[in-house]
């Protein structure tokens, strides 16, 4: 049993007991989802805590963001450090909370260590531009400001790297101090990268923890002391968000929401890669990423190919628990297994993907190449791939978020790029082919976030942007481009003269 507990003030509330009759009191059981056992046990946070922490981080806000800039990246640097060393217990941790392949834990783990090294460089890289004012005599500048408590809603699917580490740590290099809530469904990543913080040595207040389901995330969105929210998640639950901030005078957000994403395949695509990055894309982690491909858009001149190849590597596909024999969560007894999949994270999400699954049986114009079925304990469920000609049904348009592919003919660059966008979502493409005129035309034509030319639709790098637009983002990215989000672009002009001259000639 690994329990959790709040962070605030500096230190971890492991006394904490809440008072009986405080709304949202108790605790919840974070899940492994291979076994169904409970890991551990969460505070459920109050709406008095997460008024408390708030208070807090708002008293902490005004010394920290008068630090140098290079004094609270370095910060980042101690903990990078510290990634690196506890990198398998981390790693642990997600397989454990998530059903992650361990590999994909590490390649995860990773993405933190990256985005903790590259918050630490943005200490001594030039912030701001000098621009051309119209009068000679005046110097113009654009520079940037923290805008002060940033609340982090991260997803469970990436508990380690975007809530802790995309979010949190550009956030706090640029003088804002942060309050973290990650899903209940993988706390405890979150609780070892909050000690992560504090053995580096963070001050009180500047990084803060609160576990909680939804309420504690609502509670702290309304808060009227938080100043920018960094939601990962559903449309559904993006949108609320963005109307909390939109009756707010001061309250901005960044919203990274679900997918439709696809892989559009051309009848001069290498085809090995072709088919290598379709599988990959469809079904590391389960499908559960937010730019898994659900939908494979593919030449008909190549099509019974490419279905009878993809066919072939998603029949070997196999789901199973990403650990065995854990002894420990510092890697003393934990052994990796070889399974491609894990399991989904929790019953309702098999739920929900059983539903799509049984749409698509009763489709007569669907025809299913590879059933699914559910293997038990645990959630799990193996790939169901289908072909079918475009047409607007549900499991074509909505995201369904599990090994659930559609394969889908065109004959037109034109049809390929009609097929992509004609769904309410925009987050990322893969384009496979050897023609740069084709894949130009999709990249300036296509609705996404994130395109990638002869690669999958799951490609994130720490330094790029990660978001989407229509429902899939609100045009403000996160990882490296929080830094954007979290900060207020201002102006500043000096005049040099001994009098005031105006620009644009008024007088």
């Amino acid at each position: 049993m690994r329990d959790g507990f709040n962070y605030y003030d500096g230190k971890f509330q492991t006394g904490h007991r809440l008072p009986k009759g405080t709304a949202l009191a108790g605790t919840f059981e974070n899940i492994d989802p291979s076994t169904g056992n409970t890991i551990g046990n969460f505070p459920r946070s109050t709406s008095t805590e997460v008024h408390h922490v708030c208070d807090i981080a708002k008293k902490a806000f005004p010394e920290w963001k008068q630090l140098s800039r290079v004094k609270r990246a370095e910060y980042l640097l101690r903990v990078a450090e510290i990634i690196e060393r506890r990198k398998k217990d981390l790693a642990s941790a997600i397989s454990l909370e998530t059903g992650k392949n361990y590999n994909e834990s590490i390649a995860e783990v990773n993405e933190a260590l990256h985005m903790a090294q590259y918050a630490f460089s943005l200490g001594r890289t030039p912030h701001g531009e000098a621009v051309a004012s119209e009068i000679s005599d005046k110097d113009s500048y654009m520079l940037r400001k923290p805008k002060g408590v940033v609340a982090i809603i991260s997803p469970w699917n990436f508990p380690l790297a975007i809530g802790a580490f995309w979010c949190a740590a550009p956030a706090i290099v640029e003088g804002n101090t942060v309050i973290l809530k990650p899903s209940e469904d993988a706390p405890l990543s979150s609780q070892i990268a909050t000690e992560i913080y504090h053995e580096a040595g963070i001050p009180a207040g500047v990084f803060n923890l609160l576990h909680g389901w939804g309420e504690t995330g609502d509670c702290l969105a309304r808060s009227d002391k938080v100043d920018h929210i960094c939601f990962t998640g559903s449309a559904e639950v993006g949108q609320h968000i963005r109307r909390v901030c939109a009756d707010s005078w001061h309250k901005t957000c960044s919203c990274e929401m679900g997918s439709k994403s696809a892989v559009i395949v051309f009848d001069d695509a290498n085809f090995d890669l072709a088919v290598s990055a379709s599988v990959a894309s469809s079904f590391k982690l389960s499908g559960q990423r937010c730019v898994s491909a659900s939908r494979l858009i593919v030449h008909r001149d190549i099509y019974d190919e490419f279905c009878d190849s993809f066919l072939h590597y998603a029949k070997q596909v196999e789901a199973g628990p990403p650990l065995t024999d854990i002894a420990s969560l510092d890697g003393g007894g934990m052994i990796p297994n070889d399974y491609y999949m894990g399991p989904l994270i929790n019953s309702q999400q098999l739920y929900k993907v059983q539903d799509y699954n049984q749409m698509v049986r009763e489709d007569r114009e669907a025809t299913i190449i590879l059933d699914a079925f559910h293997k038990t304990p645990g959630n799990f469920i193996s790939p169901m791939v289908y072909k079918t000609e475009w047409r607007d049904v549900p499991y074509l348009k909505q995201e369904v978020f599990g090994p659930h592919v559609a394969i889908i003919p065109f004959d037109t660059t034109d049809d390929a790029i009609r097929i992509y966008n004609d769904t309410d979502y925009g987050l990322a493409v893969g384009i496979v082919t050897e023609d740069f005129k084709k894949a130009r035309i999709c990249r300036d034509r296509c609705d996404y976030g994130m395109c990638y030319w002869n690669g999958g639709s799951i490609a994130a790098e720490s330094h790029l942007a990660f978001g989407g637009v229509k429902k899939s983002g609100n045009g403000y990215p996160s990882a490296a481009r929080t830094v954007r989000a979290v900060t207020h672009e201002v102006s500043w002009t000096i005049n040099h003269a001994e009098f005031l001259e105006f620009p644009q000639g008024m007088t």
